[in-house]
């Protein structure tokens, strides 16, 4: 991937556009609503580095629905809002619903924008991956492990709920 994709380059990019030394950062501490090393500045990473899974399901989605079938739905009189969410929306959603749970996976584990942007503050902007992170750094594998089969048991968790929600629905069947 290129190199503004990899996390760390990513959160040093956040924490250059919304710093504290930055207009953005700056307009932030003066409604005070300080952003950098704050749990909404975890959101923000977690959400910057997933969004592009999102994206591209998204989109695949939508470019491979047919032509013709959008066409038709234009002669029937349908405005582009109406086929949007009458036609694109509910023959993509599978996708973007796979997209979604990848994206949550992706941002679940997110560490190096994390860290970039908002820090590792025990009990404000720690995430799970920065906790697992900490435990082995200090030795302590037995917690390290608790985290991780946590973690694991959530992802699956979410990934059988979503199979069992949107599965075999694939093309909007």
């Amino acid at each position: 991937s290129p190199w503004c994709c990899r996390p760390r380059y990513c959160g040093f990019l956040l924490l250059l556009g919304l710093g504290n030394n930055s207009p953005v950062g700056r307009w932030f501490i003066d409604v005070g609503f300080p952003l950098i090393f704050s749990w909404p500045a975890t959101v923000i990473a977690a959400v910057v580095v997933a969004f592009p899974l999102m994206y591209r399901s998204a989109r695949g989605a939508f470019e491979g629905l047919d032509p013709n079938m959008l066409d038709a739905a234009r002669t029937l009189g349908w405005s582009n809002r109406k086929i949007f969410f009458k036609l694109m929306l509910p023959l993509s959603w599978s996708s973007i619903a796979a997209g979604t749970v990848l994206s949550f996976a992706r941002a679940l584990g997110e560490f190096g924008a994390t860290l970039m942007i908002a820090g590792n503050i025990p009990g404000k902007t720690q995430t799970l991956a920065l906790a697992i992170y900490d435990a082995f750094q200090a030795g302590n594998d037995e917690q390290a492990t608790v985290l991780v089969v946590l973690t694991s048991c959530l992802c699956l968790t979410i990934l059988v709920l979503a199979d069992r929600l949107f599965g075999g629905k694939a093309g909007g069947r």
